[in-house]
């Protein structure tokens, strides 16, 4: 189910920000978030990424790398850098990386604005605002786990309510 929201996803972005996939058709990436415990397939053809958890294949590229260092990437963080300071790890075809990451950052969706046609946009505009928070964070997952465990124990000492009067 995960691998399938992953692809929906993916797809879904592609045709919001009318990227082209055109230099990675018949490319397979395989991609691995180390602290999140994430290893698939991205098998992209006919202008669409499918998403596999079977890794048992040949592909193009092997990248791993952790959260933190796919959401630099995905606000404009070079990979060269990242590379150098051993961020990533990559195996295979560098050149299919980098267009990978040149078509994630082709990709600027207003994510607030589109939340905002379901929930309205109070509730977008804190979604985006917590969401600059975890950007702005080293571990965002682990910002994440303690923001929640601190809303649900004692929420006025919460970041969401500190402003607040209480």
């Amino acid at each position: 189910m995960q691998h399938f929201v992953l692809e929906q996803a993916l797809n879904y972005l592609l045709d919001q920000g009318a990227a082209d996939l055109g230099a990675l058709n018949g490319k397979t990436l395989h991609f691995a978030l180390e602290d999140l415990a994430l290893e698939v397939n991205f098998i992209c053809t006919n202008s669409r990424i499918f998403v596999t958890a079977d890794t048992t294949g040949a592909s193009d590229v092997d990248i791993k790398l952790k959260s933190s260092v796919f959401l630099a990437l995905l606000q404009g963080e070079e990979l060269t850098e990242l590379l150098r300071q051993d961020k990533i790890i990559i195996h295979g075809d560098v050149k299919i990386a980098q267009l990978l990451v040149d078509l994630l950052q082709q990709i600027d969706i207003d994510f607030e604005e589109i939340l905002s046609k379901y929930t309205g946009d109070i509730i977008a505009y804190q979604v985006g605002k917590l969401a600059k928070t975890f950007k702005k964070s080293q571990n965002p997952l682990e910002t994440l786990k303690d923001e929640l465990t601190t809303l649900l124990v004692a929420p006025s000492k919460s970041n969401l309510f500190k402003h607040k009067g209480v």
